[in-house]
């Protein structure tokens, strides 16, 4: 029995609406042979045997429980009539229960994905924070307008309290989110292609940052910026490089593969041209 409601529970519509009809054309030829065991009959009057067809049609009229009594079934056919109208009456009700379900699976699905898109939009308020003050703080410096020694924003004094710890610790609080629901198949089903591209770029904003710093002036950047944070360098790259993968064949938008290839394409520059020299 419970592995009958769940072969019912994962039927779609369309399959249980095939069932049906297979159901009617299956009872319509037990019809036909009640037919020719003259166990079939018109009721007002005629005295032909009812054909194929007419079984057709009195199987349809049996499962709909309308009951029309032009044609009449005796003998063995009555048992068949008695389990067409069961087997009728629980077609039916699957059938108004499924599309009850998915009514209210379309409304959860709605309900559910506004909120996971609100959980990314403030990911990527905070996302867009970090790269604006990323940005901002290593032009300053670069730039000779601040004195490196006055910022604690990038020296390791006390664990976790550079920036990029903390950015670290941000993407793989958002990691954490994505990999769960795009697990779930809530994420890439639900979520706007506009959110992801949104998240993923504010991701590769500091990913290129990174690059142009240390092509700016790798000493000043080496001494000032990237300092003793390799590590947390590497684990941004991970955490970046998940993201960016995360069910690759569920992108469609061009757009979305273009930002998550060159999220990729950054990771391993960091990777390859800065992690190694500090």
């Amino acid at each position: 029995m419970r592995r009958l409601l769940h072969l019912v529970n994962e039927s779609s519509l369309w399959q249980l609406t095939v069932a049906l009809m297979m159901t009617v054309l299956l009872f319509g030829v037990g019809y036909a042979l009640a037919a020719a065991d003259g166990l079939l009959h018109y009721t007002y009057g005629d005295s032909t045997q009812p054909g194929f067809l007419d079984s057709l049609y009195f199987s349809v009229v049996t499962i709909a429980s309308l009951g029309y009594g032009d044609i009449r079934a005796e003998g063995w056919a009555r048992l068949l009539v008695s389990l067409e109208v069961v087997s009728g009456l629980s077609f039916f009700g699957l059938i108004v229960a499924k599309v009850s379900s998915l009514k209210q699976d379309y409304i959860l699905q709605r309900m559910y994905g506004e909120a996971i898109d609100g959980k990314l939009a403030r990911f990527v308020g905070q996302l867009e924070e970090q790269r604006t003050f990323f940005r901002t703080t290593t032009a300053l410096i670069l730039e000779g307008d601040t004195s490196p020694h006055l910022t604690k924003a990038f020296r390791r004094d006390t664990p976790g309290s550079t920036f990029f710890s903390q950015y670290r610790q941000l993407l793989g609080d958002l990691s954490d989110l994505m990999v769960f629901e795009a697990n779930n198949h809530a994420l890439f089903n639900l979520v706007d292609d506009s959110r992801l591209e949104a998240t993923y770029d504010a991701i590769r904003g500091v990913m290129r940052r990174i690059t142009l710093v240390w092509e700016e002036d790798r000493e000043l950047a080496k001494q000032y910026v990237f300092g003793t944070n390799s590590a947390e360098l590497t684990g941004i790259c991970d955490l970046a490089e998940k993201i960016a993968l995360l069910e690759r064949p569920a992108y469609t938008n061009g757009d979305v593969v273009a930002i998550s290839n060159a999220v990729v394409d950054l990771s391993h520059r960091i990777r390859t041209e800065v992690i190694p020299r500090l």
